[in-house]
Formats: C-alpha cells, sequence, structure tokens
C-alpha cells in the first residue's frame, strides 16, 4: 500500500517548512532509512527518511516551496507495487479539501462565537488583538480597512498591507530589482521582531563597565600556555556572569502573560549566533548551574552546528534571557529588541583601551558598553539599573 510523505513537524513551535532537496529522484529505489529529502524550518535542516523499503512513486512538493506540517509532499510504493497513481491523488486531494472545510467550518464558528460574546453590541470592528494594537499605534481607523480573514476579521497582514500601500505608492514588482523570498529563519526573524515591536513597551539603558578582568584572566591563561580554544570566550564570561546576576534579580529572568508576570524558574541563558541565513539564539539551558568552562564547550558546539545547519530544535528553544554581542564588528552602542517571550536583552559593544580617572590617577582600563533593553510593562526602570550595575560589579570582580 502507497505510504504518504509528510512535512514533519519538529519541535513544540514549527508550523511550516520548506524541501531544500531531494535526496531521491522519482523511481528511484530507497531502502527503509535511507534519506529521502532534506526539509529546512525557521531553526534547523533536518533529514528525513524512508519509513519503508520501496519506490518513489511521485513528488508533490518541489525545492524551495513552504507548506504546513503534516502535508503530503510525496508518495512511496512498495518495491514492485501495482499503484494507481490517479487513485491516490484523487484521495489526497480529498482528504486535503475536506480538511480545509473543517478548518474553514471551525474558524467561522470562532468568529460566531466572539460576535455572541460582544453582548449585541453593534459597529464593533472585527480585528485581530495584534492588528488593533498596531493599526493604533500607526493611527490607522479600523472602520476604513477590508479585512482577509475568516467573516471580514481584520488581521496583522492587512494592516502591513495597507501602511506598504500607502508609503510605497506602487504596487510589488514595478521597480526593477531582485527579490529575496521572505522564508525560514527570514521569514521567522521579520514575523517575532514585528511582533515584539508591536506589542512590548521597549525601553534601553546603557552604561559603560569596566571589562579589565575579563581580558586580563585570558591573557593570564594565553600566557599559562592554555590550549587555544580552551581559553573560555567573552561570551562565554558573559553567559556565566548574567546568569548568575539573573538570579539575584529574579525580576528579569520572567515573561509577559496574559493572566500576569511569569517568574521563570531556570536560568537559560540564548546567545545571538550569526548565520548565513540569518539571525539565531543558542541556548545554554541552566547556565547558572554551570562553570565558565561548561558554558565555553557547550557554545562551541552549539554554535558549530547551527552555523553548519544541523541544529537541534532544542538547542534553539526555551531561552529565558538574551545576550547579543556585536563587539567584534567594532560597535560601541546599540539598541537590542527583545526575543519574545522574554522581557528582557543584553547587548554588548566593543572592548575600548582608555584612560580612566580611578581613585584620582588615570589609568588604563577596558571598557565596553552594555545596553539592556527591557519591557516596561514588566520591569521597572530603577530595578533595570539596579541589574545593570551589580552586572558591572560581577564583570569587576571576576
Amino acid at each position: 500500500m502507497p505510504v504518504k510523505l509528510l512535512m514533519p513537524k519538529i519541535g513544540l513551535n514549527m508550523v511550516e517548512g520548506q524541501i531544500i532537496e531531494w535526496v531521491v529522484k522519482e523511481g528511484e529505489s530507497v531502502k527503509k532509512g535511507d534519506v529521502m529529502y532534506v526539509i529546512e524550518t525557521d531553526k534547523v535542516t533536518n533529514d528525513v527518511e524512508a519509513p519503508q523499503d520501496g519506490v518513489l512513486l511521485k513528488i508533490l512538493v518541489p525545492v524551495q516551496k513552504v507548506v504546513k506540517v503534516r502535508e503530503v509532499v510525496g508518495i512511496l510504493a512498495g518495491q514492485n507495487e501495482d499503484v494507481d497513481l490517479e487513485s491516490v491523488m484523487k484521495k489526497i486531494r480529498s482528504d486535503r479539501n475536506q480538511k480545509e472545510e473543517t478548518k474553514f467550518k471551525t474558524d467561522e464558528i470562532s468568529e460566531q462565537s466572539q460576535k455572541a460574546a460582544s453582548d449585541g453590541k453593534t459597529g464593533e470592528i472585527l480585528a485581530s488583538p495584534l492588528a488593533k494594537r498596531f493599526a493604533a499605534q500607526n493611527d490607522i481607523d479600523l472602520s476604513g480597512v477590508k479585512g482577509s480573514g475568516p467573516g471580514g476579521r481584520i488581521k496583522m497582514e492587512d494592516i502591513e498591507k495597507l501602511i506598504k500601500e500607502e508609503v510605497g505608492g506602487k504596487e510589488e514588482g514595478t521597480l526593477p530589482g531582485k527579490i529575496i523570498p521572505l522564508v525560514g529563519v527570514r521569514k521567522v526573524t521579520a514575523e517575532r521582531m514585528a511582533f515584539s515591536a508591536a506589542t512590548m513597551a521597549m525601553v534601553t539603558l546603557n552604561s559603560e563597565l569596566d571589562v579589565t578582568s575579563l581580558v586580563s584572566y585570558r591573557e593570564v591563561l594565553k600566557k599559562a600556555g592554555k590550549d587555544k580554544k580552551e581559553i573560555p570566550s567573552y561570551n562565554a564570561m558573559l553567559v556565566f556572569l548574567t546568569a548568575r546576576v539573573l538570579k539575584e534579580f529574579p525580576y528579569l529572568n520572567v515573561s509577559f502573560i496574559n493572566s500576569g508576570i511569569k517568574l521563570v524558574e531556570p536560568v537559560n541563558i540564548g546567545l545571538a549566533v550569526d548565520t548565513s541565513e540569518g539571525l539565531m539564539v543558542v541556548v545554554v539551558r541552566k547556565a547558572d548551574r554551570k562553570s565558565v568552562d561548561q558554558i565555553h564547550k557547550e557554545l562551541n558546539i552549539l554554535a558549530e552546528r547551527t552555523q553548519n545547519h544541523r541544529g537541534k530544535p532544542e538547542d534553539l528553544e526555551g531561552s529565558t534571557f538574551t545576550i547579543t554581542n556585536l563587539g567584534m564588528y567594532g560597535i560601541d552602542t546599540f539598541t537590542p529588541i527583545i526575543n519574545p517571550p522574554e522581557a528582557a536583552i543584553l547587548g554588548i559593544c566593543r572592548f575600548v583601551e582608555k584612560d580612566v580617572l580611578m581613585d584620582g590617577q588615570n589609568k588604563r582600563r577596558y571598557m565596553a558598553n552594555f545596553s539592556l533593553t527591557f519591557d516596561h510593562r514588566v520591569i521597572d526602570g530603577a530595578p533595570a539599573a539596579r541589574f545593570l550595575q551589580r552586572l558591572g560589579e560581577s564583570i569587576a570582580q571576576f
């Protein structure tokens, strides 16, 4: 009996993916466990193996096309199996149509429930909460917006399209230039950053901290002849220190949820990593319980896997506080954007050697700007400032 090959669901948050390579071609034989195709999600690249011996009868989803999870991407027939391909395709189309019809009815019932919940109020505009917030921030009257959702519900995409039309003045494709599809990591990053900017009250505090102790620590290890690969990076040391300061200031290790402010127990530090596909955040779990050397080794493994597109879902999920370091690019200050559902993010800038007045004397020190962006709905300015101050003290005492 033919087997439907599906877009697998990898990780709890995956909703869609794309096939970046068909390793097996139509008509070719495979053994159970052979890699048939390679998929890419917003976070990882993953090989999909043949569930049984057989022949790849039909490829339904071409390379680079984005489809939802559980979507049928191909058909695998048994060896020497006589298959009526047209009947199989008809059944797949029927199942897909039935699924879409069920979804439409569910959405319709949901919309009717929302209208019923308005206590008979008339003239209420049907729009998603995110669309309402985004429209308010851009002074857009929703009464003049045509919704594309079920029952005419206004979605975020409708507001973005309206703004694009008003600002751009021209339809897409009228100006010459190459179009880069917004898929994979870039698409998810765009959606998350837009959501973050539209829903959070972000404030950034900047402070110049003395990082001489971190530079000195590495120099001591170099002079002691320690292998270069084993010398902790600045990122490893700062993850180590930040995690411990967060234990003292748990109100920064929180999430904003509908029912209130959630104090998160584990301190899982995310570190932004630059890859060819875009920015990804690898996660050091329970960083407050690990040594500098342990964090350094773990970050190397996570970064290597991610940059080579072989990261695992758990490598990139579950962070409670993120660090992003642009110091290697010579950046002196910037405003990092919070990675939802977190409530804060720490930006690190380049280390600069300069004369600093200490105890009435000019002393040569290494200084760096640290930028802490926090959600003011959850965290107040004074506590955030105390966190930065304590982090500076911890760095100086390292």
